[in-house]
C-alpha cells in the first residue's frame, strides 16, 4: 500500500477464535461524533473542550487468510488494522482526525483543523450493530486517541 501511512498507537489486536458477526470486506463507512480533549498539549484547546469531528471515508478490506482481520484505509491516506471478534472490532493504528472549525462552525478540512492521532489501548474497541429495516449497519464506541494531547472520540460509524 504505497503512499498509505501507519500511525502507531498502543491499541492492540486481541487473539480471537470467535467468528466475526459480519463480513466487512469491501464495505465503506463514514464517522460522526465528538472529540473531548482530556490532557494539555493541544494547540488552542484545553482539557474539557468538545469539538464535533469531521466525517472521513473508511474503507474495509478483509484478510483472506484470517477472516477476523480487516485493513481499514481512512481517507485514502491512513491504514488502521482491525480484528472483528464476534461483534467487537479491535483497532490498531491511527489517522488524521479533523474537527469542526470553531470560527465558521463547519468542517473546513484545513491542516490546522486536524491532528494525526494514534489509537490507544485504553479505548480501541467498537461494537458492530447490523442493519435493520430502518438503519444501516453501525459501529459505535469511544476511542481514546493521542496526538500532541490526549482525547476521547465518542463516535458512530455508519455504513454507506
Amino acid at each position: 500500500m504505497e503512499g498509505v501511512y501507519f500511525i502507531p498507537g498502543t491499541g492492540t489486536l486481541l487473539d480471537c477464535d470467535e467468528a466475526p458477526v459480519a463480513n466487512l470486506d469491501g464495505t465503506g463507512w463514514f464517522d460522526n461524533g465528538t472529540v473531548t480533549i482530556q490532557t494539555a498539549g493541544c494547540q488552542e484547546a484545553i482539557p474539557g473542550d468538545v469539538f464535533p469531528a469531521c466525517a472521513l471515508d473508511w474503507v474495509f478490506t478483509r484478510d483472506d487468510e484470517n477472516l477476523n482481520d480487516v485493513t481499514i484505509i481512512v481517507d485514502n491516506e491512513y491504514r488502521i488494522d482491525g480484528r472483528l471478534c464476534g461483534d467487537q472490532l479491535h483497532l490498531r493504528g491511527g489517522w488524521w482526525l479533523p474537527v469542526e472549525d470553531e470560527d465558521v462552525n463547519y468542517c473546513t478540512y484545513e491542516d490546522d483543523s486536524a491532528e494525526e492521532v494514534g489509537i490507544m489501548a485504553a479505548g480501541n474497541v467498537l461494537t458492530y450493530a447490523p442493519a435493520d429495516g430502518q438503519a444501516p449497519a453501525q459501529l459505535t464506541g469511544t476511542l481514546v486517541v493521542q496526538g500532541s494531547c490526549g482525547a476521547e472520540y465518542d463516535v458512530t460509524f455508519t455504513q454507506k
